[in-house]
């Protein structure tokens, strides 16, 4: 609710000066209020309200009992008005002071130096109440300007958004709480290790104190181009700063700071965190991929078989051959695996909400054990684990089983192991491996080099993967690797190639650091 600003008065003869401030026009205007929460009255000197204060020993509780939009000292020798401003001001830098100074009794230099913000020098006998009203477009400019900025500490405060004032060096006047916590810790640690926790440890430093060189070149050179430009910056996407931040994202938009008259200041600025939304655009972009590859495969895949079938099924009404049923029933056979493996890329390709901890070698043999693998041979070279969905792995590890065997012959080796160097884990084969060229293509829905598959084996690999925001490549596998990757006690000769190599990485916490594992 609104309520008029309150002025302390405070002089040998308060008592009187408020008494006549009260029946005065100007004291009696602001008595009402409006249904709207304005006051009567349309100049903002009837919006003023006068309380005396006498002997001056009572301002200090005065001051300490409520909250006043200005003081006014008047000084007439009887007591010390300096001992007045002096105390006010121990109280509040901010309130508005103003000194009567009848003669001499406080000079002018006196009072500024203690902080006085405004000093008029009257005679005995002048109307205080005239003067006192004569104050009022300032107290309430001064009130304006403190009530913004209390709403200005609220927003900085409060907002969860990255928000800063920057002068034209580039220098942070004001920041919000969030500018030291937006991602990753509760503060924010330059590239020389100090770590500012607080908007103080902020202001007065430019972005090289706090940043890495090439961030803060773009950052400065896009505050100096608003700063001579006087246009803003919108939604610019960029890459969190931070160990641990690759895959979090921010968007800074930054527009002029400008004073009363329109003359740039510096730089405004708000940084918000938007890896969630990224997230959500990356999993809409994979929905989208595996929406195109469901199409191509009931455009492509399955109306093939089912040509083949209805022609046959034609021709067997002509002259009733059983070939051309055998036929039609492969075709339906291949239509029917088609629709398993379809519905597998729809049910596998949702994003993994939930992961849990999974030891990989014995999530490989429950793959191992369904898989046909009569004569294969599983050599297990990991003990990871990490954070996946079990069943989904599974899945993966059968697909990549069975393309092993399906093109390395009954009798090959299938190795799980770890990556070298970073997070992951690899399946590999010691078959004939897969063409440099085909190997962009094996991942394609459709792509295959066998007889009688549905092509859609390793597009669900890929769609396992990447449902977990794994990395998956193909690629060949040293022949020194598959006798002692893990310990290095490799015997076979180094260099040559032998046979298919998946690796699957960007695995989630779980797998021994890098350093453990060279």
């Amino acid at each position: 609710m609104y309520t008029p600003p309150t002025l302390l008065y405070v002089g040998p003869m308060a008592d009187a000066v408020e008494e006549a401030w009260r029946d005065s026009d100007a004291g009696q205007g602001f008595e009402g209020l409006t249904v709207t929460g304005l006051p009567v009255g349309d100049s903002p000197v009837e919006e003023l309200d006068a309380e005396g204060v006498d002997p001056v020993s009572a301002v200090s509780g005065a001051l300490a009992e409520r909250q006043f939009d200005a003081v006014v000292c008047d000084a007439d020798g009887s007591f010390d008005g300096l001992a007045v401003v002096e105390t006010v001001r121990d109280h509040s830098r901010s309130i508005p002071l103003v000194v009567f100074s009848v003669g001499d009794s406080v000079t002018m230099a006196a009072a500024t130096e203690l902080g006085a913000d405004s000093y008029v020098q009257i005679a005995a006998d002048s109307d205080r109440v005239e003067r006192l009203a004569a104050l009022g477009p300032l107290i309430q400019r001064r009130r304006t300007q403190r009530r913004e900025s209390t709403m200005l500490d609220s927003l900085l405060g409060n907002v969860p958004l990255s928000i800063y004032f920057k002068d034209r060096q580039s220098r942070h006047v004001r920041v919000s709480d969030e500018v030291t916590r937006l991602t990753g810790p509760s503060y924010l640690e330059s590239p020389d290790g100090k770590r500012h926790h607080t908007p103080e440890d902020v202001e007065g430093k430019t972005d090289y104190d706090l940043y890495p060189a090439d961030l803060s070149d773009g950052a400065v050179a896009d505050d100096q181009h608003v700063i001579e430009t006087g246009e803003s910056i919108d939604d610019r996407v960029e890459h969190a700063y931070g160990d641990d931040l690759e895959e979090t994202y921010v968007t800074t938009a930054k527009a002029p700071w400008r004073d009363e008259e329109g003359d740039v200041l510096g730089v405004v600025g708000v940084t918000r965190d938007i890896t969630e939304r990224k997230k959500y655009e990356k999993q809409l972009e994979r929905q989208n991929e595996r929406l195109e590859r469901f199409a191509r495969v009931i455009s492509h895949d399955l109306r093939n078989p089912l040509e083949v079938a209805l022609a046959r099924l034609e021709f067997a009404r002509e002259d009733g051959d059983r070939e051309h049923f055998d036929s039609a029933e492969r075709a339906l056979h291949r239509i029917d695996d088609l629709v398993d493996d379809v519905l597998t890329l729809a049910r596998e390709g949702e994003t993994v909400s939930d992961p849990e901890p999974v030891d990989l070698a014995r999530v490989s043999r429950d793959a191992w054990d369904v898989v046909s693998t009569e004569r294969a041979t599983l050599d297990l070279q990991t003990d990871a684990t990490f954070l996946a969905d079990a069943g989904r792995l599974q899945q993966l590890l059968e697909n990549v089983f069975r393309n092993a065997i399906e093109h390395a012959g009954p009798e090959v080796t299938v190795t799980v192991g770890d990556l070298v160097g970073r997070q992951g884990f690899f399946v590999a084969d010691d078959g004939p491996g897969i063409p440099e060229e085909d190997r962009e293509n094996v991942f394609d829905s459709g792509f295959s080099t066998g007889e009688g598959g549905t092509g859609l084996g390793l597009s669900i690999v890929r769609t396992i993967a990447e449902a977990h925001g794994w990395e998956v490549a193909v690629t060949e596998h040293p022949a020194e690797a598959v006798t002692g990757e893990r310990d290095g006690s490799a015997t076979a000769e180094a260099g040559a190639a032998l046979g298919a190599r998946f690796e699957f990485g960007e695995v989630s916490d779980g797998l021994p650091d890098a350093a453990d594992r060279s």
